[in-house]
């Protein structure tokens, strides 16, 4: 049987948020936040990651500027691209990740003022929510 699951990174010099979505239920979860240093992450927590859910697909946010340019950390963000393509032969795919930050510092504001702590963090739920929308726009 084909794997359904997809994974989604929101990519970061520091922290890279990871997300997990099923294509079956077009449903996206905050998975976990990765720790980087100038953008590589610790391949030892995320190969066996990969290898344990085998995704048919990684979506990656690709960071723009509100004018639809190119941002400042753009040629990292693809480089991290790349490299998840390569070492894991699974297809990459860019989402527009412009106001995913906002979006995510809302929603874990909103979770603090109702007493419901997740232990999730703004780089996890950005990428949730780049799932979310990638699943949106290929429904």
């Amino acid at each position: 049987m084909d794997s359904k699951v997809i994974l989604a990174f929101d990519f970061g010099l520091k922290h890279i948020g990871v997300a997990i979505g099923q294509e079956i239920t077009n449903t996206a979860e905050t998975f976990f936040s990765l720790e980087a240093k100038n953008g590589e992450p610790d391949w030892s927590k995320l190969d066996p990651l990969v290898k344990e859910w085998n995704p048919k697909l990684l979506v990656v946010g690709n960071p723009l500027n509100m004018d639809g340019s190119d941002s400042e950390i753009k040629k990292k963000s693809d480089k991290f691209s790349n490299l998840i393509n390569k070492r894991y032969n699974i297809p990459v795919e860019l989402m527009d990740e412009r106001l995913t930050t906002r979006e995510a510092k809302d929603r874990l504001k909103a979770e603090e003022d109702n007493s419901e702590s997740s232990g999730r963090d703004t780089h996890q739920i950005a990428a949730q929510i780049i799932l979310e929308n990638w699943f949106s726009e290929n429904r």
